[in-house]
């Protein structure tokens, strides 16, 4: 077993009693959940080299002092913002961070070590919403970049110190962050001010990009940075390098689960549904409780064909994410699919239960009512749909088919009408609508919107009778 030094931080929720005692289990559950993501989402960002989830908090460690630390406070933030605090009997974050040797297990699937251990009796020495780090870490930070107060002096259990001096960090500095010249600076900083740069537009995207590569000029063999370069090289459209990339990051990183699951990603989008399967499963078998990478792999052996695979994966996405809205709506339409429709129906009803304002599980359940005979509650369902989401092109061509076949036929033009001019190439919506037209004794215009709907098939579906203006 081959010892690391690694800046080590354990999160936790807030311990005290009457933070909890008032929420009822499902509130509870959601609180921890959310949490979760959240927290699995920064690591994510900032590249942390293991994360393990426990009932007693959350371990995460990371290369570098400053990036951990910078992650402790960016999680801190995002908790916070996620919703008020307190009011509502959410409790708050309390991190602890030192720097010491670490010793994996288990193929890296499990780490101890002294640094870990300590890191835990100082993030129960944190008041809530705060950020305490040894001595030791405060060494080794960038100190003029943040804003940071002693804590005091404390006597931490299995401690070889009688006494230890903490310290509260408590913000960045974003003007000296960005007061180095850019060639003074190391990967690490270059990486961070990558993750400052993100957002949404094209602009902040190619800055970000622009810093990652920085990073990598410094240090090629710099993993993290390549997986984050990935990412963002994917959502600039630019598949072939972002590919070339997260390969780098695997060959200098393998036990990356993430990087294994954003590769995965990318190839399912290609189509490249082999290759993806293999690197989620990867994902999984490197970080067991990956309920996302189990989510995409459930969603890529449905379209594979694999009902039982998919299943399997899917329940176990919910046993560890139970309130993971997404993964509810997909499974209700697998489970739709194989005319498991009662299963189907509860996994939208819990998918809506935790996002009323879901619009496409609002659209799914409307398919499978319909199906089920449920005109009434699939209009329903169409319409909260559009509520939600007015430009969702399926679902006002579905509500006009439902209310077309129920004879109103002046309700439901409008929404093939709508549908038409979001999906102008869309030959089921011509034919549709070209039905209603013949139905409302428009026969002219109803033979336009058949020629329409035939001049946009493909040749291979034109002779099945479905498409081609009838006669």
């Amino acid at each position: 077993m081959q010892k690391r030094l690694y800046a080590a931080i354990f999160t936790d929720l807030e311990r005290h009693s009457a933070a909890w005692v008032a929420l009822s289990k499902d509130r509870a559950v959601a609180l921890v959940d959310a949490y979760r993501q959240t927290a699995e989402a920064e690591a994510a960002r900032f590249g942390a080299q293991h994360q393990n989830f426990t009932g007693d908090g959350h371990l995460f460690l990371f290369e570098s002092a400053d990036v951990a630390t910078q992650f402790g406070l960016s999680l801190i933030e995002a908790w916070d913002r996620g919703a008020p605090l307190h009011a509502s009997g959410r409790p708050q974050l309390r991190l602890g961070c030192h720097y010491g040797e670490c010793t994996p297990l288990e193929r890296g699937t499990s780490w101890i070590g002294r640094a870990i251990g300590l890191a835990k009796r100082v993030e129960s020495s944190a008041a809530p919403g705060t950020l305490l780090v040894t001595e030791t870490v405060l060494e080794l930070l960038d100190l003029p970049v943040y804003f940071y107060e002693p804590a005091g002096r404390f006597a931490l259990k299995g401690d070889h110190l009688a006494e230890r001096s903490l310290y509260r960090v408590i913000s960045v500095d974003r003007q000296a962050t960005t007061s180095h010249a850019a060639d003074q600076i190391s990967a690490e900083e270059a990486f961070l001010r990558g993750l400052k740069s993100a957002g949404p537009s094209r602009a902040e995207q190619e800055e970000e990009a622009r810093w990652y590569g920085e990073a990598i000029k410094r240090r090629p063999d710099y993993a993290e940075a390549h997986n984050n370069l990935a990412v963002v090289l994917r959502h600039l459209s630019q598949e072939q390098d972002s590919a070339a990339h997260y390969r780098e990051a695997l060959q200098l990183r393998r036990d990356y689960p993430e990087a294994h699951y954003n590769y995965g990603l990318l190839l399912a989008a290609q189509g490249k549904l082999a290759g993806a399967v293999e690197h989620l499963a990867t994902s999984i078998e490197q970080r067991p409780d990956y309920a996302v990478a189990h989510h995409a792999l459930a969603n890529i052996l449905k379209a594979r064909g694999d009902d039982a695979g998919a299943e399997a994966c899917y329940l176990r996405t919910l046993e560890l994410r139970p309130t993971y809205a997404e993964a509810h709506n997909d499974f209700a339409i697998h489970l739709h699919k194989t005319a498991k429709h009662e299963a189907a129906r509860e996994h939208f009803r819990e998918a809506l239960r935790l996002r009323p304002d879901y619009p496409e599980a609002h659209y799914n359940f409307a398919l499978l009512l319909e199906d089920s005979g449920q005109i009434v509650a699939a209009q329903k369902h169409y319409e909260q749909a559009l509520a939600l989401w007015p430009n969702y092109s399926e679902a006002h061509n579905n509500l006009a088919a439902l209310l077309h076949t129920q004879g109103c036929l002046d309700e439901a033009e409008p929404h093939y009408r709508r549908a038409l001019a979001l999906r102008p190439t869309d030959p089921e919506a011509h034919y549709n609508y070209a039905l209603l037209l013949r139905a409302k004794g428009d026969e002219s215009a109803a033979q336009q919107y058949f020629a329409l709907a035939a001049n946009l098939t493909p040749e291979a579906r034109r002779s099945d009778g479905v498409i081609e203006s009838p006669n």
